[in-house]
């Protein structure tokens, strides 16, 4: 694996993919060279928020390095961890202008694009990882990915983020009273201001890079995160106390340009298709384990304290009004629909 730093962008790293995991075997190598040599090779620019050292960039390389063998080298990756590219909302737009190729973002952002995907957002719709994700990968799922394509955005798949909590420098989290007044931090999503303010907190919207001078500034009193995120970018160092919610499990939408997709011809959409499906079985799992090493490693570095079921009804049941007061955005009968398949 190739890595390079541009002159012209000191922050920026290359991530070339080469060499990868063995190609799927409705095509065979021969076949496959042979029609690859007739495509012009091309170069996907793929972006995403966190570092190259979590998962996520790990699982962006890894697709890189699929993609890169399944095509014979025809279609590469160079990958952009960190927001080298921008933040989310910079990054959701130059993949809807296709200025860049590919993106990874949560549900919150991508809903600015397709609002229906704002039901990600309603707090304690999801009981479990598990049902989460045999929703998303079947009918559910697809009827999901259409809403955004009329706005230029293909999904791809969906990555596991895991489970979010809170975390604050003012008090432990138990109990939507806790929340009382907090200034939070939230994603750029109506649906989450008003959950946010239905357990009592005073919302704020930044971008993902702006959080850890906020924490360290006294502008915000906390945000809310999967336990990995929070423990790569350190933001033990300007927090105080994590409280384990669970409010909602979180996912990561994979997504492409449409027209970029629709470039490509059927065989290089099933290569492409492949080699996210062989990555998004890693990264589920990869960060299952990364969710478990991170709270340990946050237990010894900030006050953590775990939020029992009982206490979780309480917060579900503050926040349920969002749901009726987003039904006719959203639609009734797709919030229904997720409960059902989440519940």
């Amino acid at each position: 694996m190739k890595i390079t730093a541009p002159s012209s962008m000191s922050r920026r790293t290359f991530v070339k993919a080469s060499l990868g995991t063995a190609a799927g075997t409705w095509l065979t190598s021969r076949g496959r060279s042979a029609r690859a040599q007739s495509v012009k090779a091309t170069t996907l620019r793929f972006g995403g928020p966190m570092p190259l050292t979590t998962n996520y960039g790990q699982a962006m390389v890894k697709f890189g390095d699929e993609l890169a063998k399944l095509s014979n080298n025809q279609i590469k990756i160079e990958v952009y961890p960190s927001n080298q590219l921008g933040g989310l909302k910079d990054m959701l737009t130059a993949v809807q202008l296709g200025t860049q190729s590919m993106v990874i973002a949560t549900p919150a952002w991508v809903s600015n694009f397709a609002k229906q995907m704002d039901v990600f957002s309603l707090l304690y719709i999801a009981k479990s990882e598990d049902k989460l994700f045999k929703a998303l990968d079947g009918p559910f799922g697809k009827r999901m990915a259409a809403y955004t394509e009329p706005a230029g955005l293909k999904v791809l798949n969906w990555w596991n983020s895991g489970p979010r909590h809170m975390l604050n420098n003012a008090r432990p989290i138990n109990a939507p009273a806790d929340m009382k007044g907090l200034k939070m931090r939230v994603q750029s999503s109506q649906v989450w201001l008003e959950s946010m303010r239905a357990l009592g907190a005073n919302p704020i919207t930044l971008d993902f890079p702006e959080v850890y001078l906020a924490l360290q500034q006294n502008t915000i009193d906390g945000f809310e995160n999967p336990a990995p995120d929070i423990a790569a970018g350190k933001f033990y160092e300007v927090g105080k106390y994590l409280s384990l919610t669970a409010h909602t499990f979180d996912i990561f939408v994979v997504i492409i340009n449409k027209k970029l997709w629709d470039g490509f011809n059927p065989e290089h959409q099933a290569m492409i298709a492949q080699a996210m499906q062989n990555t998004t079985e890693w990264q589920r799992t990869a960060q299952t384990a990364e969710v478990k090493a991170a709270l340990d490693q946050l237990r010894g570095k900030m006050q953590v304290n775990d939020v029992s079921d009982a206490d979780r009804q309480l917060f579900a049941k503050a926040v349920r009004p969002v749901y009726d007061k987003f039904a006719a955005k959203l639609g009734k009968d797709l919030i229904d629909q997720a409960i059902h398949e989440f519940g």
